[in-house]
């Protein structure tokens, strides 16, 4: 860059730039996962991580993110109702399908009577999302039956063969009473991307947890108990693959979670492989009248008629099986009011759970508190499965999440949906942008390729080289997002510098006491740790091996640059203009503690302008005009750490017999600290990664169903460096002294 030395001398010049409040970047890499390197430059590609025991089964190892996803072949009939093509079977019923819906399902699982008394999560499972049908006339029967304050709707739903938007919105239409619920279903209704989609109506206690996939790869990744299973799908005789054991095995697993909670199960069908089925796993079922002129059907419940059963710890991973202390706590404290914490404060305070939001600095002040940060993935060909799971997953549940609080389009200067554009601003990202093309199948709307001519009409500057373009992605504001996330009548924010935890109470009623820099004492009965680096001062005794990146944002004047009209990734990233401001960065800068803005790493980021084209060589040296520095909180494998946090001492005698045998795992379940938990590593992902991640920790608080599979809940789980680490024999109980 022809410049670039004038800009240095006027950077040196400039007070400006002497800002040491931090920054991280979140331009959001989902590839292989390498520390980045000295000079700076972001992680580039490698092999996949371990798995957290090294050696450990996984549910599945398939990523669901791999398969390809097709939309269903539909035929509409002269009732104007869908017609599978491929089954030869109509997705309801031509006489009334609505009310089909209602006898069968409703009625026949004894729904309204049964939610009267309920508390907490009602779990549904449905195999066969279909049209939607069953979901939306559940829901309006939800909302309009007698239940207690607490009950919340948890309906979750596998389809293989998911309708398009387009297919969706004509179906629905067929019935005008659901049209109020049908248009908020649509409104948040995913792509066609395989794996879990997770759907939240707070204000309906409603979630809807969809999964695109087979039936027979996604029941194994489910933990949550089931309270009435809505078998549906096409007719055995149309789907056999569907009817099998595996199936009624699984239906067995689920429906024996909560020993002390009734299951029932209720479908269309009466054929003999779906009666034998039943009651060979448990079920007793009986043949009742049909709807209309289907002459019968099954309906009954799970009376655990074989056994015993053995414990779960028997049947999964026994690091997933921690029960919390308190259920459904009234209270609960989060650390930490960056991404991680705000998220976490709204995901428990909209199931009714009152929050103390507490940090030292302010809301998003640390990490999280630049002024633009891109949300969108970045996806390798050879990309490890569950991290390709995850971020992909976690990205889209941050889209819906961010529209359904603020909506669509551009909300007042806190985000804008004006896609990312991934250029292939050399010849080897060129190459890897190819590989992933062969390599992946993902929907247009997602993600696509695009030319050089594309590219600037896209960006609104001119552009040598062609990339990837993420339509539904773009920009948010950190600091305001977080402030929207906290504005909610359950949580109240305290600014406080907390220095120490300490442990109270009986083991019956055990809590937390943390104690500020003043002395001063605050209780909770459960602790969430979200404070991300700072979370190794406040828990010495805990298994953190997490890393600081110091990252180095440059703002620029915006009317000294050219104009862009969509945010530009390449080897640094730039969101379009705000306030006058367009920001550059960022830097990665391992084993570097400064806070400092420096001259050095301005050059840095500017030396990265020429990726985004011909438009950027020349630069007016007054075009910097401040930076922020701030530490990006990593972990060894790239993922963040979610969930209970395990107790050092007693987990290594627990499961010492697996660093002999790495298959002998103990029969019992990890060994936890009570109420507490963690949040923390998110790196430069956090506006993708923080919203799906405090859904599963608020789940995991209040024992209610997951949001993800085992296999993800398993890799973000933060005792999977101990255990790993015990089993390379790398840990003595010394280093815990």
């Amino acid at each position: 860059m022809q410049c670039l030395s004038s800009i240095a001398d006027r950077i040196q010049q400039q007070s400006a730039v002497k800002s040491t409040l931090r920054f991280s970047v979140f331009r959001f890499i989902v590839s292989d996962r390498i520390p980045p390197s000295a000079s700076g430059q972001p992680p580039s590609p490698s092999g996949p991580s371990p798995s957290p025991g090294g050696q450990l089964p996984t549910p599945d190892n398939t990523s669901a993110a791999e398969a390809r996803l097709t939309n269903p072949a539909l035929s509409w009939n002269a009732d104007g109702l869908p017609v599978s093509q491929q089954f030869d079977d109509p997705y309801f019923s031509v006489d009334d399908g609505l009310n089909e819906s209602r006898y069968v399902f409703l009625q026949h699982n004894d729904l309204p009577q049964r939610w009267r008394d309920w508390h907490g999560d009602f779990n549904i499972l449905e195999t066969g999302f279909g049209t939607g049908l069953n979901f939306l006339m559940t829901w309006q029967r939800f909302a309009s039956s007698e239940k207690t304050s607490d009950t919340w709707l948890h309906f979750t739903s596998i389809e293989k063969y998911p309708l398009s938007h387009q297919q969706l919105a004509q179906a629905m239409a067929l019935w005008p009473e659901l049209e109020p619920l049908s248009e908020q279903l649509l409104q948040q209704y995913p792509l066609a991307v395989a794996g879990f989609h997770h759907l939240i109506w707070p204000q309906h206690k409603i979630r809807l947890t969809l999964i695109f996939d087979d039936v027979h790869n996604t029941l194994n990744k489910l933990s949550l108990p089931v309270h009435a299973w809505y078998l549906d799908g096409f007719a055995p005789s149309k789907n056999p693959e569907m009817w099998t054991d595996a199936l009624f095995q699984q239906m067995r697993r689920l429906s024996n979670r909560h020993p002390n909670a009734e299951t029932s199960v209720a479908t269309f069908t009466a054929a003999g492989i779906v009666r034998r089925g039943l009651k060979g796993a448990g079920f007793e079922v009986k043949k009742v009248p049909g709807f209309g002129r289907k002459r019968e059907m099954l309906a009954g419940y799970y009376r655990r008629t074989i056994g015993p059963e053995q414990p779960s710890c028997h049947r999964e991973k026994p690091w997933l099986i921690t029960a919390p202390v308190h259920r459904n706590p009234e209270q609960v404290v989060v650390l930490g009011a960056g991404l991680a914490g705000a998220t976490t404060a709204r995901a428990l305070a909209e199931r009714g759970i009152a929050v103390t939001l507490i940090d030292r600095l302010g809301i998003a002040q640390a990490a999280s508190g630049n002024p633009q940060g891109g949300l969108y993935v970045k996806l390798a060909a050879g990309d490890n499965a569950i991290h390709t799971d995850f971020y992909l997953a976690a990205f889209q549940n941050s889209l819906r999440r961010i529209r359904s609080l603020l909506g669509s389009g551009s909300a007042d200067g806190i985000w804008h949906d004006c896609g990312v554009l991934q250029l292939a601003y050399s010849d080897k990202e060129q190459q890897r942008q190819q590989k992933f093309l062969e390599a992946k199948h993902y929907p247009s709307e997602l993600i696509h390729a695009v030319d050089a001519v594309q590219a600037t009409e896209l960006s609104g500057c001119p552009q040598t080289r062609g990339g990837l373009f993420f339509p539904e992605a773009g920009w948010v504001s950190p600091t305001l997002w977080c402030e929207q996330l906290v504005d909610h009548p359950l949580i109240r924010f305290e600014q406080r510098d907390i220095r120490t935890l300490q442990q109270t109470g009986q083991p019956q009623a055990q809590g937390w006491q943390l104690t500020d820099a003043n002395g001063e004492s605050i209780s909770a009965q459960q602790l969430v740790i979200a404070s991300a680096y700072d979370a190794r001062q406040l828990l010495p005794d805990a298994y953190l091996p997490v890393k600081r990146i110091r990252g180095q944002l440059t703002v620029l004047d915006s009317s000294l640059v050219p104009d862009i009209r969509t945010v530009l990734c390449a080897r640094a990233y730039m969101a379009p203009a705000r306030q006058g401001m367009a920001c550059l960065g960022a830097t990665y800068n391992l084993n570097d503690d400064s806070t400092e803005v420096r001259s050095s790493d301005h050059l840095t980021n500017l030396s990265h302008l020429d990726d985004f084209g011909p438009a950027w060589h020349d630069l007016d040296p007054d075009a910097v005009i401040q930076g922020r520095v701030g530490f990006r909180c990593t972990t060894p494998d790239y993922l963040p750490m979610v969930g209970a946090l395990p107790d050092v001492r007693r987990f290594v005698d627990a499961f010492a017999p697996m660093v002999r045998n790495a298959k002998q795992i103990p029969k019992r379940s990890a060994p936890v600290m009570p109420g507490l938990w963690l949040n923390i590593g998110h790196g430069s992902r956090g506006l993708a990664s923080t919203p799906l991640c405090a859904e599963l920790l608020a789940a995991q608080i209040t024992d209610q169903g997951k949001p993800v599979g085992m296999d993800i809940e398993e890799a973000l789980w933060p005792g999977r460096f101990l255990l790993r680490d015990m089993m390379r024999r790398r840990l003595t109980l010394k280093q815990q002294d």
